[in-house]
């Protein structure tokens, strides 16, 4: 009985050492990555071309991308909406997840919502980075806070193609059920 003890024992420890190990392998692997790494936060960028002209029509950066917080050290994927030619970064904290079916998309996009904070950085320094296609805009976001404009960026959130067929159940009314738009210009 006592053997058997000794090697549970040692398998847990062993296990234990293994998840630190891999853990810590994957922190330091993300913060050399050249940005993020599917739904993690990846690095800053280190590759792209950067483009200095002044961007008239944010419409090729409608849909997904990814961006930077500058000086977060840190990058990662991100939705946005061009409407009247502006582009809005949106982050879903529960407006949209809450909506999907059960399910494991459902369950990754609670666990990423529970762990969101760019949101609250980027109202302390709303500096950013915008990556797509190897092309990199710089510019500043500002929370939206009017809301008929808030509600007619839903609205237009709602119609896109990323959510159909299946679209989206109805608007939730229990919390969490926000959305926060920020709006990008060009420095």
């Amino acid at each position: 009985m006592n053997k058997l003890k000794t090697w549970l024992s040692r398998i847990g420890l062993g296990l234990t050492i293994m998840v630190f190990v891999v853990l810590v392998g994957l922190l330091v692997f993300q913060q050399v990555s050249n940005g993020p790494m599917g739904p993690l936060m990846g690095g800053t960028f280190r590759s792209g071309e950067v483009i200095e002209t002044p961007v008239e029509d944010w419409s090729e950066l409608e849909g997904s991308f990814e961006f930077e917080l500058v000086g977060q050290n840190s990058s990662r994927n991100a939705g946005g909406i061009v409407v009247a030619g502006d582009l809005y970064i949106t982050c879903d904290l529960g407006f949209i997840w809450s909506r999907s079916p059960p399910g494991l998309r459902r369950n990754i996009a609670k666990l990423i919502f529970m762990l969101k904070t760019w949101h609250e950085e980027a109202l302390l320094d709303g500096r950013i980075r915008i990556r797509k296609d190897g092309r990199i805009h710089s510019g500043t976001v500002e929370r939206v806070k009017d809301p008929q404009l808030i509600e007619e960026l839903k609205n237009s959130l709602e119609d896109m193609d990323y959510f159909k067929p299946e679209g989206l159940g109805p608007r939730p009314t229990r919390e969490p059920n926000d959305i926060w738009f920020f709006r990008v210009r060009q420095s």
